[in-house]
């Protein structure tokens, strides 16, 4: 039987190009973003999250057997990134999770960042992790130039402190993140279209590639981490992003 992915930020960057990828496979792609999917929603509004797994349902034609979480801002609007980078991701894969424990191969996939390894506001991460979303917000507003990066941080931290849970992977729901560098999107294309910008980020965060992802570059792992294929990996924030942490943070990261 065919296999059904929700993918959320379908509209575009590497959600699109994730949802384009699974269709040319053959699977059944269910689309959720602001505008031109499926489902149409947006998760920085927490009333606009109740029901959505029932809408979601009704796309799917009732089941469902991997989800693919795209959906993320960068923006002067920082209670929107706390929203939907992490509370919005969180509370829709939890409500899901009951509904892909019924496939028989059930993956979850979380697209963080690696702006994780970047310096980041602890007390927000915490009030994220605590579930704390008004706090977040409040906190988020203090310090407006760390928001994206804790905001990323906290849900890569959710995928590993939820992954091994057993009502995840004893389910068999499998629980893994990709965080990605710098990626050739709308988000991104600002900084990207000019000498000066390019010059300014690969000052503070060069890659060892000879240039930065398309979202095409992405969505291969996407899709085999939603595939039945990955059968043994629980838990994984996978960087797919031309060696940025490597070169960052060395080779000796448990120290």
């Amino acid at each position: 039987m065919k296999r059904t992915i929700l993918v959320t930020g379908s509209a575009g960057g590497i959600g699109g190009a994730a949802a384009a990828q699974l269709r040319a496979d053959g699977l059944h792609v269910v689309g959720l973003d602001l505008r031109e999917a499926e489902v149409t929603a947006n998760l920085a509004d927490p009333a606009e999250r109740d029901g959505l797994v029932d809408r979601i349902l009704v796309a799917s034609g009732g089941s469902l057997d991997a989800v693919i979480a795209c959906a993320g801002v960068a923006s002067a609007d920082t209670s929107a990134m706390v929203a939907v980078n992490y509370f919005g991701t969180v509370a829709l894969l939890d409500a899901l999770r009951p509904i892909l424990a019924r496939s028989n191969a059930p993956r979850a996939v979380v697209v963080t960042s690696s702006a994780t390894i970047l310096p980041i506001s602890p007390p927000l991460v915490a009030a994220c992790l605590a579930g704390d979303e008004t706090q977040a917000r409040e906190l988020a507003s203090m310090e407006p130039g760390l928001v994206y990066a804790s905001t990323k941080r906290a849900l890569s931290r959710w995928v590993r402190r939820t992954s091994a849970h057993h009502e995840w992977a004893d389910a068999g729901v499998l629980l893994n993140g990709v965080a990605p560098g710098t990626v050739r999107t709308a988000m991104t294309a600002p900084l990207l279209s000019s000498a000066e910008g390019r010059s300014l980020l690969a000052e503070a965060t060069p890659i060892a590639t000879a240039d930065y992802a398309s979202p095409e570059d992405i969505a291969p792992l996407l899709a085999f981490l939603a595939s039945p294929q990955c059968r043994y990996l629980v838990g994984q924030v996978l960087f797919a992003d031309g060696g940025k942490d490597v070169i960052r943070r060395g080779d000796d990261i448990w120290s």
